[in-house]
């Protein structure tokens, strides 16, 4: 008899870690919909965020020798099934390229300016012959037409044909700055090499970055142009790179609605 109550307790037991297996199965689904509804989630400013539907809403500039196309490839992804994949492969040529720029980019116009960007990338190749080479990672976002571009860029030289302002976010890959702009203010998300294989995220507090760097908050403009971009600068002759970079759930917007 004794025997007997023990083996039903046995299977009592065994049936509640098999439901709580179930219950845990169950959560997994219930958390990887929620992941997949953060990258989609209304407010962003952002068309086609995830990449779900493919080139939709993303280009990159046609008119530079220096811009190389994007993929969008069905497997790596962070959610869902897509994601945005440069691939920079260059070796040594003669006469050497100066810059090679791969990556996605939007054309918006939100108003009021967003409060806030960022996403996740990833990389699984990361290589450079060379030290002098600036390989690296990095989000810039242009504001174009801003009436008051002439007292917000202040210069010794006429900026009569400037039309617009930036900031460069440094994601990976550099110390200082390759290069200075006069209408771009620099900032370092990080600056070391990226982990590799992992998705890393990335966030910015744009409107506030905007404030402190420019001394204003764009309004009036024209448009608002936001780049991801893998690239490298200055590789000397005869060397190459080779990176393998990933971009998804990318997102623009204003924490909370705009009140």
């Amino acid at each position: 008899m004794s025997w007997r109550l023990d083996r039903r307790r046995v299977r009592v037991t065994l049936a509640l870690l098999l439901g709580g297996l179930a219950a845990l199965s169950c959560d997994t689904g219930e958390r990887s919909e929620a992941t997949q509804a953060v990258a989609e989630r209304p407010g962003n400013l952002l068309a086609n965020p995830g990449f779900e539907a493919g080139r939709e809403g993303w280009s990159y500039p046609t008119h530079s020798e220096f811009w190389k196309d994007f993929e969008i490839i069905d497997s790596g992804a962070r959610t869902g099934r897509r994601v945005a994949y440069l691939r920079l492969e260059r070796e040594g040529s003669s006469p050497p390229m100066r810059v090679e720029v791969h990556g996605v980019v939007q054309e918006l116009r939100p108003e009021p300016f967003p409060e806030r960007l960022g996403g996740w990338y990833r990389v699984q190749r990361w290589e450079k012959d060379s030290k002098r080479t600036a390989l690296y990672l990095q989000v810039v976002v242009i504001v174009w037409d801003d009436p008051r571009i002439a007292s917000i860029v202040r210069s010794e030289r006429p900026t009569g044909k400037l039309r617009n302002y930036q900031i460069r976010y440094y994601l990976a890959g550099l110390e200082e700055p390759p290069f200075q702009l006069l209408n771009a203010r620099f900032e370092f998300v990080a600056k070391t090499p990226p982990e590799l294989g992992v998705w890393t995220h990335f966030e910015v507090p744009l409107r506030a970055d905007f404030e402190r760097l420019w001394g204003v908050v764009p309004e009036g403009y024209g448009r608002l142009d936001i780049f991801f971009e893998a690239r490298w600068d200055h590789m000397p002759e005869g060397t190459g790179v080779r990176a393998d970079v990933y971009y998804d759930d990318l997102y623009l917007d204003y924490g909370a609605e705009p009140g």
